[in-house]
Parts: C-alpha cells; sequence; structure tokens
C-alpha cells in the first residue's frame, strides 16, 4: 500500500512534512482545520507542544495522546496530486 506513512515531522504553522513508503513526500496543512470553528477533537492540537508530539503508528499519522489521527489514503492521493494536502 503506497499511502502508508513512514515518517511525519511537524513543522511551524500548523504544517507536517510526511514521507510515504513509496518514497512519496510531501506537506499537510493543518491551520484551517485546528484553528477554524468546527475544529473539534484538532482543537486540542492548536497547543504547539502538543502539535509536535506528532507520531506515526500502522501507516498512518497520529497523536497518539489525544486520539487524534489523519486518513494517509487521503493525504497521499492529495499530496501526488498537488504535491501537499490541505485540510479544513
Amino acid at each position: 500500500m503506497p499511502w502508508r506513512v513512514v515518517t511525519a515531522r511537524a513543522l511551524p504553522g500548523y504544517r507536517l512534512l510526511v514521507r510515504f513508503v513509496d518514497g512519496t513526500e510531501g506537506e499537510v496543512h493543518l491551520s484551517r482545520l485546528i484553528c477554524g470553528e468546527r475544529a473539534g477533537v484538532f482543537a486540542a492540537l492548536r497547543e504547539e507542544s502538543a502539535f509536535e508530539q506528532v507520531d506515526v503508528r500502522l501507516g498512518a499519522v497520529v497523536w497518539p495522546r489525544l486520539g487524534v489521527d489523519l486518513a494517509p489514503d487521503a493525504i497521499y492521493d492529495a499530496i501526488k496530486v498537488r504535491g501537499r494536502c490541505v485540510l479544513d
């Protein structure tokens, strides 16, 4: 499955640099999702120290202490097409 994430690193501005098992790499922009009115569980990532605790588990981007994760297949598809994924 090419969409399995192998690394994820927090960047300034609620961005992530992710790399997939097939070598595809790109940025995931989360600022609109995290700071928006409908942030829901993602609002917990507004604290920079919480956002920086990003990890990869079973091929997905996760924040395990907060119970938050991202769907790796959707991120992969957007990065393959545009070089980045913007979530809102």
